[in-house]
């Protein structure tokens, strides 16, 4: 689980050339030099593949910290030196009183023009050592140069504030209606609804909403356990959901239609960024969670490349420092924890019957789906919505359509403002990892991509054999395994969607070994198809059933399939399913190897025929 930080001056192997990292020009665009032509190149974050050197020191390493350097004379205007050097003046001689005589806090008061409870206010924040510098005090909001508001009245809109900003109903127009009376019933200058406003946003966010809502309603809204959780930067709190996506998708080569493809999606609450995706005509499963987990963390470009979309601009990613779930099955597996465990990840859980939790989640899928709506075989969000509209008959888009739609929409979603934030998901997360003198640096990089994606797979717990480790009733081998004994313990992963290779990793080891069919006449086919075949032989005999047989039934059952002049929808539906796995340009273990042809059937009873050589 090596790491390491892009910074200036670093040596990183990308894009089979050794290179100096020289200066960030945005989010996803690094200028570097090349090592041996000393040519200058543009590339992105996920081009790197390691670092094999560091030239600068670790000080020099970007993020450069932050300046802890005390404020100075020079940062505040001549009337704020001069308003507490007089104040200060004035309420020294009172600072060494203990208690103070209540005549002189009045006198004080009438000196300065401040209310008693403003005097006792800047009596704590006077420090000797600092002389009157501490009492220089810059109101939030407010203007160089802007006169303040009586201190009477102060205390006036603070009590309203007290006494009545209570119940359901209350409003601030009610509260400076209550202001405005007694201000004209004392003769006293009427502050603004924009102070009495301000006034009130000032005061802590539980305070006012136990007065107006109760303490349950304060606590389930702002509560760390069961409330808002507010990050403060990037990938510091990541939110997962799936949903059915409201619209049938068509074959890609008969057009008929298929079925509601399925979305898992994860968003970084910190810039609402949609930080991982990972669409599917499979339901959720713990694969479909691993997939959306290791896209969230590994950087996007050669997921977009894959797609002919590298002009898309997809900076986001890094390791979460917490992931929030709901309590669905795939969610639950200790696989799942003990994975993010591994990544130190911390991995929670919505509280049970507390609807406010995952909301971030909930609404970028609610968005989503309302532009889902304005495509061709739109099945809304209910049959009343939907009304007579016939969604099959107008459905148009093939999966490979639908996800560039998709992804398009969520580039178009990145750029745009959000209302929560104020700024769009891309200027949020620049605008964090850019210093002060406006230099861009970036979240640490996994180097082994295809590790991430093996350490969240689902696992099994098997023993090496003399003939190779058996998973699922069928055996896997690999030369590999030679150099340890049988009965090795072992971790074993796999992908449910393409059950034809498997990871193992024996004790002791460090690397996952990968393992292919013992027979490599097999073909490649999801678990619950083989599963399905196995199921259907056993109910026809009480005898054992090999995987070879299996195999053998589901051949039979695909050549029925080709043959057939009609198929079903779900029969339609699977094939659709094994062609977008094995052909999935984007998937991470389809760009990690290439895929092999299935072998013809060989006879293996006939004697093989010898080579002619020359003599």
């Amino acid at each position: 689980m090596d790491r390491f930080t892009i910074r200036r001056g670093a040596l990183v192997f990308a894009s089979a050339r050794k290179l100096e990292i020289l200066e960030s020009v945005s989010a996803s665009k690094i200028k570097a030099r090349d090592l041996a032509t000393g040519e200058i190149v543009t590339i992105s974050p996920g081009n790197i593949e390691f670092e094999f050197e560091i030239k600068y020191s670790d000080s020099e390493a970007l993020p450069p910290k932050k300046n802890t350097q005390k404020p100075t004379i020079d940062l505040f205007s001549e009337d704020e030196l001069k308003v507490a050097d007089f104040r200060y003046t004035t309420l020294l001689p009172l600072l060494s009183r203990k208690p103070i005589p209540k005549n002189e806090i009045d006198a004080a008061g009438k000196t300065l023009n401040l209310s008693v409870s403003q005097i006792y206010r800047l009596l704590a924040l006077m420090e000797p050592d600092k002389g009157f510098v501490s009492l220089i005090q810059k109101k939030k909001g407010r203007s160089v140069g802007m006169k303040q508001i009586d201190g009477v009245v102060e205390d006036l809109i603070k009590s309203a504030i007290d006494d009545h900003y209570e119940g359901r109903a209350i409003t601030t127009e009610a509260i400076y209606e209550i202001i405005r009376k007694q201000c004209i019933t004392q003769n006293l200058p009427v502050p603004s609804l924009g102070t009495v406003s301000s006034r009130i946003k000032e005061r802590p966010r539980r305070e006012l909403l136990t007065k107006t809502v109760g303490k349950k309603a304060a606590d389930q809204e702002l509560s760390v356990r069961g409330g808002k959780i507010l990050p403060t930067a990037p990938y510091e709190l990541i939110q997962i959901d799936h949903a059915l996506v409201d619209c049938i998708i068509v074959d890609g080569e008969t057009r008929r239609p298929l079925g509601r493809p399925w979305a898992t999606l994860a968003i970084d609450v910190y810039t609402r960024a949609v930080a991982g995706v990972h669409l599917s005509l499979s339901p959720p499963s713990s694969m479909s969670v691993a997939l959306c987990i290791s896209h969230t963390i590994l950087p996007k470009n050669q997921w977009l490349k894959a797609y002919g979309l590298d002009e898309f601009e997809y900076p986001f990613y890094g390791v979460p420092k917490r992931i929030h779930v709901d309590n669905a099955k795939e969610f639950r597996s200790s696989n799942l924890q003990n994975s993010c465990r591994w990544y130190r990840i911390d991995l929670t859980y919505r509280p049970r019957r507390v609807p406010h939790n995952g909301a971030h989640i909930e609404r970028l899928i609610g968005t989503f789906m309302k532009r889902v709506h304005l495509l061709p075989g739109a099945t809304m969000s209910s049959v009343k919505e939907r009304g007579d509209y016939d969604s099959e008959k107008t459905a148009a888009l093939s999966f490979a359509e639908f996800r560039e739609w998709f992804i398009t929409e969520i580039e178009k979603y990145h750029k745009k403002k959000h209302s929560a934030i104020g700024c769009s998901p891309l200027f949020q997360w620049e605008r964090y990892y850019k210093t002060d003198d406006g230099v861009l640096h970036y979240p640490q990089i996994i180097e082994d991509r295809r590790r991430l994606l093996i350490d969240f797979m689902p696992i099994k717990k098997r023993r090496i054999s003399r003939s190779g480790i058996k998973l699922n009733c069928v055996e896997y081998y690999s030369a590999a395994l030679k150099r340890f004994d049988i009965n090795t313990r072992c971790q074993v992963r796999y992908d449910p969607e393409a059950i034809g290779k498997i990871w193992v990793l024996p004790e002791g080891e460090s690397n996952y070994i990968e393992l292919t069919y013992s027979d490599v006449r097999f073909p490649n086919v999801t678990l619950a198809e083989f599963k399905h075949a196995r199921k259907q032989l056993a109910a026809e005999s009480d005898r054992r059933v090999t995987a070879a047989e299996t195999f053998a039934l589901i051949k039979k059952n695909d050549d029925l399939v080709e043959r057939a002049v009609s198929l079903t929808k779900q029969t339609r539906k699977m094939n659709e399913r094994k062609k977008i796995r094995s052909e999935d340009p984007g998937h991470p273990l389809n760009r990690q190897t290439n895929i092999q042809p299935k072998p013809a059937n060989v006879d293996y009873a006939r004697k093989p025929t010898a080579f002619d050589i020359e003599d």
